[in-house]
C-alpha cells in the first residue's frame, strides 16, 4: 500500500467556505459515481469547478480515495473541484442550495460501502 499526501483546496466561496486541508492517502484517487451520505440513499457525486473565465462546470469529476482518519482509522475521502463537491439526484442540472435533496460540501469522509466508484 502506498502512502502519499493529498491536498483538498476549495477557493471559491459560492457554495461553501474555502478550505485547504491535507490528508494522508493510502491509495491513488479514483473517480466516484455515487455517495450515500448518512443513509439518505445514493446521490450522484460531481465536482464543482470554477473556470478561469468565471463560468461554473457543475459536471466535473468527483474523486475518492482511502485516507487515514484519526477518529475512525481509515475513511474514504470524497472531494470535487475548486468550488466544492456536489451530491444530488442524477436529474439535477445545477446546484440548488434550497433543495434538501442536494448537498454541497468541501469534502466528505464516508465508509467504503457508502460509495460506488465509476467504471
Amino acid at each position: 500500500m502506498s502512502s502519499d499526501f493529498l491536498t483538498v483546496e476549495v477557493d471559491d466561496a459560492t457554495f461553501t467556505e474555502p478550505v485547504q486541508l491535507t490528508f494522508r492517502r493510502l491509495e491513488p484517487p479514483q473517480r466516484v459515481h455515487t455517495v450515500d451520505l448518512d443513509g439518505a440513499g445514493p446521490r450522484r457525486a460531481r465536482g464543482l469547478q470554477r473556470r478561469s473565465d468565471g463560468s461554473l462546470d457543475a459536471d466535473a469529476p468527483a474523486w475518492a480515495c482511502p485516507v487515514e482518519d484519526s477518529g475512525a482509522g481509515v475513511s474514504w475521502l470524497v472531494y470535487g473541484g475548486n468550488a466544492g463537491l456536489w451530491l444530488a439526484p442524477a436529474s439535477a442540472g445545477e446546484p440548488d442550495l434550497e433543495d434538501s435533496g442536494q448537498v454541497v460540501e468541501t469534502y466528505v469522509l464516508v465508509d467504503r460501502g457508502d460509495i460506488v466508484l465509476a467504471e
